[in-house]
């Protein structure tokens, strides 16, 4: 009895000392992934108005799964560039140097902008610091992650080049000839030529050869076949009349590609082709990377062509499915490199509801072309966006594995706007801004000069004046903008229009929306005179980055900027714009997030952009960098 209790201790003393090694394997933590997508111009008040009303069912799913803030406030100015290189790096614009969507280049003459779009961060941004650290890394279409500017992921695909805009051409069919083809015809084959200028290659022209295969005794030219050589070969596109087809173009190595459509009647008395803009992709990464995308996914399509449907070259449901086909690519593009890759970061990134809210969020009565009528046609077209982001979301969740984590954020929100700012005509006025015989920006006796994006400007001083002429024309800027006013043009059916608003929010129970209307309503129906400059930052600012202006301006609420020399104010191009003060709840982001790391169906207070880049660090258990300015979300972890 005794030897027999001594054998149970010693087991348990050696399973304790020895564990099996099946056991310590299934003990081992699997390394947490993350999966950040960013949705550009994402509003927090409408996403989650669109939630409470059932309309995105996946962010639902996702909120409910998971941890929602309250809001998420973005950097000053609320651009996407800015917003996005907070994101990407936990660091304000005067430390990434993202300070505007464009700047002046302080190496370059007072009137030579630069886009942010393809210039490097200042700061190291998440993918190379991932990378820094072992991690395997993927980007796509992430503002800021440019692989031919900058330190670039594993896996990277960003936008490219347009070689061609889109068009729509008239065709003038007549009777083929020299075709070489086994289909046989019912009527006359006839062929037509559709030109392609190309700025990368040079210009192309492409057969299109008609056939009628309908035999119904009629002339009824139902199939086309296009060739860049008159012969009907296996890698051709064939379409039917009024279908989408595709062409892939090849220049110099590289690849790029077009969607049309052949708005044609059976007989081809009307004929016309409608194109797509000409586009392609910068992809990098491995020997062979670029060339099993292209294989597996075509060449990248056009992003959207708002002047097409604005022109009516096509219909609201064709321009749909343009924007659509460009959300799928990017979407089956990230998750394909998540599958098959296995990064421990993928970041992309679509801006659908960025775009649809630029051109059609018209919801303010002082806004050029409203109605009420035109106003709830154009909510639906806002919805569409949404409820597209939405399908992105879902088709994400359902790709995630035990160890995925995913963020879904936005870099700003969106606010309908009336009227556009002519900063650098105020600064003309004042003397401060010469211009030539020919309109152009006099560099040698111009003393400021603004450079406008979305909602904000910055000011830049001539870098040749004395410290005292610089400070003394500081001064006269600050005074010009903080004391110009504007007094609202009476109008009877914008006193209508938000009393149509203030009703409308009553019956569908969104407070803040009518405290909104009703504020507007009086404030116009009294027409105070209102100060459509807000100044952010003057001279005396400090830790300023060397892209930024001496002085920043954003627009008050229903104001953007433009930096022509027009007239002073002038209803405003856009109809949603972004880049004023972030404080501003229409401008407040969204920060939803899921995985094993974070709370089920929690709610968090609100954070900032600069917080998500600290939580993905942690998540990634790698070391986080110094200049990091957010904070790791603590509460939204378990």
């Amino acid at each position: 009895m005794n030897k027999y209790y001594f054998y149970i201790i010693i087991f348990f003393i050696g399973a304790i000392v020895f564990p099996s090694s099946g056991y310590a394997e299934d003990r081992v933590e699997q390394e947490n992934k993350v999966v950040l997508i960013s949705f550009d111009g994402m509003r927090n008040d409408l996403t989650k108005e669109y939630v409470k009303k059932g309309k995105l069912p996946h962010i639902k799913a996702l909120m409910k799964n998971g941890v929602a803030a309250k809001d998420s406030k973005t950097v000053t100015p609320s651009l996407t560039a800015p917003s996005h290189a907070a994101i990407a790096s936990g660091a304000a614009p005067s430390e990434t140097g993202m300070v505007s969507n464009k700047w002046q280049d302080p190496q370059k003459e007072l009137a030579n902008g630069e886009s942010a779009f393809h210039q490097p961060l200042d700061k190291s941004p998440l993918w190379a610091e991932a990378k820094k650290n072992g991690k395997t890394t993927a980007t796509v279409l992430f503002p800021g992650s440019n692989p031919s500017a900058g330190t670039q992921a594993d896996y990277a695909v960003y936008y490219g080049e347009t070689w061609a805009e889109s068009s729509l051409d008239k065709l003038q069919f007549k009777k083929a000839e020299s075709w070489k083809h086994k289909e046989s015809s019912f009527s006359p084959l006839k062929e037509a030529i559709l030109k392609l200028p190309l700025k990368k290659a040079k210009n192309k022209e492409i057969y299109i050869l008609a056939l009628d295969t309908s035999d119904d005794g009629k002339t009824n030219y139902n199939r086309f076949i296009f060739s860049e050589n008159r012969s009907a070969d296996p890698k051709d596109v064939i379409v039917n009349a009024n279908e989408w087809g595709s062409i892939p173009v090849e220049a110099d190595g590289e690849s790029a590609g077009f969607w049309f459509k052949l708005k044609i009647d059976p007989g081809l008395e009307k004929a016309s082709i409608y194109r797509t803009a000409v586009t392609s992709a910068l992809i990098e990464g491995p020997d062979g990377f670029e060339e099993e995308l292209l294989s597996k996914f075509g060449f990248f399509p056009v992003q959207d062509d708002t002047k097409a449907f604005e022109k009516k070259w096509i219909t609201r449901e064709e321009y749909e499915e343009i924007s659509s086909r460009f959300v799928s690519w990017a979407t089956d593009v990230s998750l394909y490199i998540k599958e098959e890759y296995q990064p421990d970061l993928l970041m992309f990134y679509t801006p659908q509801i960025d775009h649809e809210s630029h051109h059609f969020l018209l919801t303010d009565p002082r806004q050029p072309g409203y109605s009420e009528e035109n106003s709830q046609k154009h909510k639906k077209y806002i919805e569409w966006a949404y409820k597209l982001s939405d399908n992105v979301v879902g088709q994400t969740m359902d790709s995630l594995s035990g160890e995925d984590h995913l963020l879904v954020v936005s870099d700003h929100g969106m606010e309908p706007v009336h009227t556009i700012l002519a900063p650098n005509t105020l600064l003309k006025e004042a003397g401060l801004l010469k211009t030539d015989n020919k309109g152009k920006v006099d560099e040698e006796y111009s003393k400021a000069m603004a450079v406008a994006s979305g909602s904000a400007a910055q000011i830049y001083l001539n870098e040749n004046l004395t410290k005292k002429e610089k400070e003394k024309a500081a001064d006269q800027v600050e005074k010009l903008f903080s004391e110009y006013k504007i007094k609202p043009k009476f109008q009877t059916k914008v006193l209508k229009g938000y009393l149509g608003e203030a009703g409308d929010s009553i019956v569908q129970g969104q407070v803040s929306h009518f405290n909104q209307a009703a504020k507007q309503f009086f404030h116009y129906l009294f027409r105070k005179e209102e100060k459509p400059y807000q100044i952010a930052y003057g001279n005396k600012k400090e830790n300023k980055h060397p892209n930024q202006g001496d002085i920043l301006l954003l627009g008050s609420r229903g104001y953007m900027m433009g930096s022509s020399l027009t007239s002073p104010h002038m209803p405003a191009i856009e109809l949603g714009s972004h880049g004023g003060n972030p404080d501003r709840k229409e401008l407040r982001a969204v920060f939803f997030a899921h995985g094993p790391s974070f709370k089920k169906e929690h709610r968090i207070s609100s954070i900032t952009t600069l917080d998500i880049a600290p939580t993905v660090y942690k998540l990634l258990d790698i070391p986080a960098p110094d200049f990091l300015e957010g904070e790791v979300l603590k509460d939204a972890l378990d």
